[in-house]
């Protein structure tokens, strides 16, 4: 038994097939910073799109891009040369590619990303900037790949904003997925433990030097909550209607570098056996892996005896890797669910799951031919 969620028809019309699919140009908005270089190891070596320009701060621009210290645990990656260009040029350079990846800090997207739109390019965005705009949705691949529908229109041409999630709600919110849909849920409560990376390479860099770090992460809770509801909430014409389900969540940083763990605690709607609801899960699948796109996981979450990885495949040559949360700690008591789930924060939570993203766009045709 396999479980399909998603359209069954393709969102907006025949896209290319997998293996005739032109190569897009691309731009990374962000030079140094992590998520900025997650983008730049994933589309190293992208069969679909193209890196052809890497956009920086004032501190970066005019550099050569192969000069910016390399802050991944994986060795930089074989990138053609460039010059980091600068974000006052961009408005002007958009001639120069189709497909925008952006990394920048919220208080630079809102002045960029519309306007890119407006000009007819497509935006994926990792900041937090537009998540909740009506206009704006906000999508993880394969959990709510039918959010896309907002974005129909006539025509194939118009450039749109997409953007992916806060990092750590794709590990509570993509495995409670199957339990919404087909059993259905009464409330549900989410505890993370948060890696440093997950506040950028200054929050990284300053735990190294010092070995301290503050638990807290304002406004971060809220911020799960109501992109969890909209995740799991209904698309519509005008937007996204909110899932009416209660969610709790508790949030704090912890001492580790890569990969943030959730705690979950879901009520269902029902009763039932422990082997149903994990039949329910290993078998789910999603848009992206009907349509085998390059970077989906073979299953969106996986069953573990040993939650945190203790390596991972280099992601700029295996796209797949670090993109399966991994769930253990699994049990079922009469309704309440609990589990624990892990997800590397900078690739699946972060430019991973956004060059997903804009892979499932590519197929459904929503960027044309």
């Amino acid at each position: 038994m396999v479980l399909e969620v998603y359209t069954a028809v393709p969102i907006k019309k025949s896209g290319a097939s997998r293996n005739d699919m032109r190569v897009r140009k691309v731009a990374v908005l962000g030079a140094s910073g992590l998520v900025a270089q997650r983008f730049q190891q994933r589309l190293a070596n992208h069969p679909w799109f193209e890196l052809v320009a890497v956009y920086g701060s004032p501190r970066t621009e005019g550099a050569n891009l192969e000069e910016i210290e390399w802050h991944l645990p994986e060795p930089r990656p074989s990138i053609p040369s460039m010059k980091i260009r600068s974000m006052n040029s961009l408005m002007d350079d958009v001639e120069d590619f189709e497909v925008v990846f952006s990394a920048l800090p919220s208080d630079v997207a809102i002045t960029v990303e519309k306007p890119l739109a407006e000009a007819g390019l497509f935006v994926f965005s990792n900041a937090s900037t537009h998540r909740m705009d009506d206009d704006v949705p906000l999508i993880v691949a394969d959990l709510n790949p039918h959010h896309l529908l907002t974005l129909c229109d006539d025509d194939s041409t118009t450039g749109f904003v997409a953007c992916s999630t806060n990092c750590t709600i794709v590990p509570a919110a993509l495995p409670l997925k199957p339990l919404w849909d087909f059993i259905g849920l009464d409330g549900v409560s989410i505890a993370t433990e948060q890696s440093l990376s997950g506040g950028g390479i200054n929050l990284l860099t300053s735990f190294r030097e010092t070995n301290e770090h503050s638990s807290d992460i304002p406004g971060e809770a809220e911020k799960m909550r109501e992109e969890c509801l909209s995740l799991l909430g209904r698309a519509q014409e005008d937007g996204v209607r909110l899932a009416n389900l209660p969610v709790q969540v508790m949030v704090q940083r912890v001492n580790r570098e890569y990969g943030h763990i959730v705690n979950v605690i879901a009520d269902l709607h029902t009763e039932k056996s422990e082997q149903e609801v994990r039949e329910w899960m290993e078998n789910y699948r999603s848009r992206p892996q009907a349509l085998d796109l390059p970077s989906a996981p073979d299953t969106p979450f996986i069953f573990v005896d040993d939650l945190i990885p203790e390596n991972i495949p280099d992601p700029a040559t295996d796209l797949k890797s670090g993109m399966a949360v991994r769930i253990g700690e699994f049990d079922v008591e009469g309704d309440m669910v609990t589990f624990r789930a892990w997800s590397e924060n900078t690739i699946r939570g972060a430019a991973g799951g956004t060059v997903l993203l804009a892979e499932l766009a590519v197929a459904e045709g929503m960027l044309g031919e």
